[in-house]
């Protein structure tokens, strides 16, 4: 009697789990730069001054520890490729919180919004990266969730490799579909 209630459970499950649509992953590669800061946020320098170019280094020669919260910018991706290509084109907007030690290295994390073109939607997500100002490199991932139109129930993950700032890095996308 256990058995066939056991066999019986088995089967339904496995008629359900079959019935399901598996999700389908989406690609796109794109080329994403810096095109506006909006508000260079607040920027602790312990052992120095604010600088006053938002391009430039946040803090006077000699600061121990840079904090800065709250900066708000503007990311553009271009040169999108890729089935998932529709769903990533546009203007990003970014909310940017870092920590650096005196060597201008450390850890930034943030969110950012996405409203590609055509979609009638929107992604919202955060995002982290460790960041080396000096070298010039950045490693960032990302996770995101869409909302309205096309995006509605969809997940966007991005990873990113390059100098960062106003030079282009290269992203790689996946969207995760229903």
């Amino acid at each position: 009697m256990i058995r066939r209630l056991f066999i019986g459970f088995v089967s339904a499950a496995t008629v359900v789990a079959l019935a399901q649509t598996s999700p389908k992953v989406l690609v796109a590669v794109a080329k994403a730069a810096m095109v506006d800061v909006k508000s260079p946020g607040t920027v602790e320098c312990e052992g120095g001054q604010p600088g006053t170019d938002p391009q430039g280094p946040p803090c006077s020669p000699g600061t121990k520890r840079i904090r800065i919260w709250n900066r708000m910018s503007v990311t553009e991706n271009m040169e999108v490729t890729g089935p998932a290509a529709a769903l990533y084109r546009g203007k990003v907007n970014v909310v940017c919180h870092c920590i650096f030690d005196a060597d201008l290295t450390g850890h930034c994390w943030g969110t950012y919004e996405l409203s590609p073109p055509d979609t009638g939607g929107r992604w919202e997500g955060t995002w982290s990266s460790p960041m080396d100002l000096l070298a010039g490199t950045t490693y960032l991932t990302a996770v995101g969730y869409g909302t309205g139109g096309k995006l509605e129930g969809l997940e966007i993950r991005e990873t990113a490799v390059g100098p960062g700032g106003t030079a282009p890095m290269t992203v790689v996308v996946r969207v995760t579909t229903k």
